[in-house]
C-alpha cells in the first residue's frame, strides 16, 4: 500500500499549491466523480491489465469495493486484489515481461520492475495509468520455486497477483441540498 500512495504522491496528479493541507495529505485535487462512473473506469484499467497479460487464466478475483479517502470529505477510493492463475511458470513469466513492454505503450508508466525487497524475492512491476492516475502493483508468485516454501505457500498455485488502486474521488451526489 505504501509504493501505491508514493505512485499517487509521485504524480502530482492536479498538484495545488497547499493542496497536502486542504485534501487530507493528497498532493492532489481529488475529482468529483459518481460512484458509477469510478467503478466503470477501475475495471476499465483492470480489464487493459489483463488484456496485456495475454494469458488465459483462471481470474481468482473478488469485486472491488470502495475505500474512505482519510481527511477528504466524501471522499472514496477502489481498491482490488486479484490472481491470474493456471499458466505454468514459464507463460506467467513470459506475461509480466509483456505487462513490462506494452503498458507503457497503452498509456501506463512503470515506475519499478525489479526483484521485491521480500524472502521470496518475486518480481515486481509498479505501474501507472496515466490518464486516470489507477496504480497498480503486479508480481510474479511463483511458490513451486522456492527453495523452503511454508505450509501455506505449498498449497499455493503460481500466480501473477495484481494490487490496483483509485486515486480518490469525491462523490457529486453528497452536495445534493438538504429538505
Amino acid at each position: 500500500m505504501g509504493v501505491v500512495v508514493a505512485l499517487l504522491a509521485a504524480t502530482g496528479c492536479s498538484g495545488l499549491p497547499g493542496g497536502k493541507e486542504r485534501n487530507g495529505g493528497l498532493a492532489y485535487e481529488p475529482q468529483r466523480l459518481s460512484m458509477e462512473r469510478a467503478d466503470v473506469l477501475y475495471r476499465r484499467s483492470a480489464d487493459k491489465i489483463e488484456e496485456v497479460a495475454g494469458i488465459r487464466h483462471d481470474a481468482d478475483a473478488s469485486q472491488p469495493w470502495r475505500m474512505e479517502c482519510e481527511g477528504v470529505d466524501h471522499g472514496y477510493r477502489i481498491h482490488n486484489l486479484w490472481f491470474l492463475t493456471g499458466p505454468p511458470k514459464g507463460e506467467l513469466r513470459e506475461a509480466m515481461d509483456r505487462l513490462h513492454r506494452v503498458l507503457p505503450k497503452r498509456g501506463w508508466k512503470a515506475y519499478r520492475y525489479a526483484r521485491a525487497h521480500s524472502k521470496a524475492r518475486q518480481l515486481q512491476l509498479d505501474v501507472e495509468e496515466m490518464t486516470r492516475h489507477h496504480t497498480a502493483v503486479i508480481e510474479l508468485i511463483l511458490p513451486s520455486t522456492y527453495r523452503h516454501p511454508s505450509k501455506w505457500e505449498k498449497n499455493d498455485p503460481d500466480s501473477i497477483q495484481i494490487s490496483m488502486d483509485s486515486p480518490c474521488y469525491v462523490d457529486p451526489e453528497y452536495d445534493a441540498p438538504y429538505g
